[in-house]
């Protein structure tokens, strides 16, 4: 095919991908108002934050809707309705602290709001549906009294973490005609984790994993072969840190 008959194809759709200038102003100035109000809630300047909160999610921020961070960078942002109204997500740092567990530093995936309300942009949460966070939509919680509650958007809760972490069977069977079996241990959490084999008091039972630290939105594999002539039997414990999961995997064998 001529090549020429090619070149007016990718300039229209190089041209289609272009931002409009309306667009590209939108995000200019999107941006520097996130700069601005996340800045300021990492300096913990809730008070100066407020006033780029719109007005419907201003009772929602004053009552602990408010993002703790230690450092932040704007990593997408979607422009929607007309460029009335964005979703932005930043890579935010945060330290998480649960009971009986030393405190972590994190990089987690923050999706925000914003609306655009006389001429400036304004960070909002629609509580109607519940929370936007990397994990899900989160339903606002109730108070005693019956009043809404507002959760953290953004930064999930260590029970949230926990369970980004997982494993695709908790027992295997080991035979002659399936004399190594694997277990697969995913991780969906946005840092990396350590997994940790605990396996003594088994006999002729050898376990071992492919990789003891499993990156971000990767898996590891465990796999469990008998010795030969042996029939091993127990419980294998696996741990994972730095959250401090456990998993047990029972063995069995034919």
């Amino acid at each position: 095919m001529d090549r020429r008959l090619l070149f007016p194809a990718v300039v229209a759709t190089a041209w289609a991908q272009q931002a409009s200038p309306e667009a590209a102003e939108a995000e200019k100035a999107l941006r520097a108002r996130a700069e601005k109000f996340y800045q300021l809630e990492v300096a913990r300047n809730f008070r100066a934050a407020w006033a780029l909160v719109a007005d419907d999610t201003q009772d929602y921020f004053f009552n602990g809707g408010r993002n703790d961070i230690t450092g932040f960078t704007i990593d997408k942002i979607e422009l929607l309705e007309n460029n009335k109204y964005a979703r932005m997500t930043i890579k935010a740092k945060a330290v998480m602290r649960a009971p009986g567990l030393t405190a972590i530093d994190v990089e987690v995936p923050i999706v925000s709001t914003w609306k655009l309300e006389n001429g400036d942009w304004y960070w909002y949460v629609d509580q109607s549906g519940g929370v936007d966070t990397p994990f899900g939509k989160i339903a606002t919680a109730n108070d005693a009294a019956g009043g809404p509650k507002p959760s953290l958007p953004g930064i999930p809760s260590v029970a949230a973490m926990k369970s980004q972490v997982s494993i695709d069977k908790q027992a295997v069977v080991l035979s002659a005609e399936a004399p190594v079996q694997t277990v697969e241990i995913s991780n969906h959490m946005p840092g990396p984790i350590t997994v940790d084999i605990q396996s003594q008091g088994i006999d002729g039972l050898i376990v071992e994993v492919d990789n003891k630290q499993v990156a971000s939105q990767k898996s590891g594999t465990v796999s469990f072969r008998a010795k030969p002539g042996a029939k091993p039997a127990g419980k294998v414990g696996i741990d994972v840190a730095p959250l401090g999961q456990h998993f047990e995997v029972m063995v069995s064998s034919q």
